[in-house]
């Protein structure tokens, strides 16, 4: 027994490590790529600005807790919500005003992270961070309107902790009988970068290889969900005395996730994730004719399975139409056999 702690506490320090290393990129790195500030981002960001925008709308200054903060970039992504309107380019055109955050407030087991949210936003009287296990320890004693999430904090519990997790939040949200959104943020269950384990349990280990540019294979278990989330919040909220409806679900990352290039678990997969990323330099050509999708989908329930098919035919009609271009305007010959679904 004492050396299997010796060997978790080991673990546990790479882990620590590894993800201050990782997150504390600077922001033109391969952690802030532009898949994820230009694409996976702006995804969340479209969809978080409907959330905000009711808040606004009812005369609320956002009060926000964020669960698994790190370096604070929740802040980041909700302070920095661009207008409905705004150009795909344009870094202006912001949805909040400076007063319209009232405070936000990162807990965060890390204290090494934490550290560093503090030294980024020292001169934001609105931003305040507390080391804090949030299955376990008590939470600030003021009322939240957003319950925060980013970067699958929620997946790393298995099922009985995010249910107590779960009833815990709505438990202090119904204690100030105010009404909130939680943003719960989670593996999907049907990634096609696991497709080899569609089959498997959804609570198994996973491979964090983007660690350290794929150097440390930093392995935990981490829950895969599906569409049972829904109900598995809303039975947590019942449980907690409060009623909760789904606002909104999306994924941001479809045929682009980090996985996509590691092959930790798809070995089957293109680097699309790279090849897009090269969409955005100006002094790199990306492969087009390389980034046609011609996947299928075995294992995966009716409607994924037509959900990706949707999608695969879009996203090669889009490609098919920008080497058509090309051609007609360059002279380029471009030779792709494209399977149509």
């Amino acid at each position: 027994m004492i050396l299997k702690g010796l060997m978790e506490e080991k673990k546990d320090k790479v882990y620590k490590r590894d993800a201050i290393s990782y997150y504390d990129q600077p922001m033109r790195s391969s952690r802030y790529d532009p898949v994820k500030v230009r694409w996976e981002d702006k995804i969340c960001q479209d969809h978080y600005r409907v959330m905000v925008n009711r808040l606004v709308e009812r005369g609320e200054k956002l009060r926000i807790l964020d669960f698994g903060c790190g370096i604070g970039y929740g802040y980041h992504l909700l302070s920095n919500i661009l207008d409905e309107d705004a150009p795909v380019e344009e870094d202006g055109c912001k949805l909040l005003d400076k007063d319209d955050i009232e405070h936000y407030v990162g807990l965060d087991i890390n204290h090494d992270l934490l550290e560093i949210a503090n030294d980024r936003y020292n001169s934001d009287e609105k931003v305040a961070t507390r080391q804090c296990d949030f299955l376990h320890d008590e939470y600030p004693e003021r009322a939240f309107n957003i319950y925060f999430s980013s970067g699958v904090p929620f997946s790393h519990f298995n099922d009985d902790d995010f249910s107590s997790l779960l009833e815990k939040i709505f438990k202090h949200i119904k204690n100030f009988g105010q009404s909130a959104f939680l943003v719960v943020d989670v593996l999907g269950r049907y990634s096609i970068e696991w497709q080899s384990r569609w089959a498997d349990p959804s609570w198994h280990v996973y491979n964090m290889s983007f660690f350290s540019d794929g150097k440390v294979n930093e392995q935990v278990y981490m829950k895969f969900w599906g569409e049972e989330l829904n109900d598995f919040v809303i039975d947590a909220a019942q449980e907690a005395g409060v009623k909760a409806e789904l606002f909104d679900a999306f994924d941001r990352s479809v045929f682009i996730g980090r996985h996509i290039d590691t092959s930790s678990f798809n070995p089957n997969l293109k680097k699309m994730r790279t090849m897009v990323n090269g969409l955005f330099y100006p002094l790199e050509r990306a492969p087009l004719p390389d980034m046609f999708m011609d996947y299928t989908y075995e294992g995966a329930p009716e409607d994924v399975s037509a959900y990706y098919e949707r999608i695969t035919y879009y996203w090669n009609y889009a490609l098919m139409t920008a080497c058509n271009y090309l051609v007609r305007n360059t002279g380029l010959k471009i030779k792709k056999k494209i399977r149509y679904l």
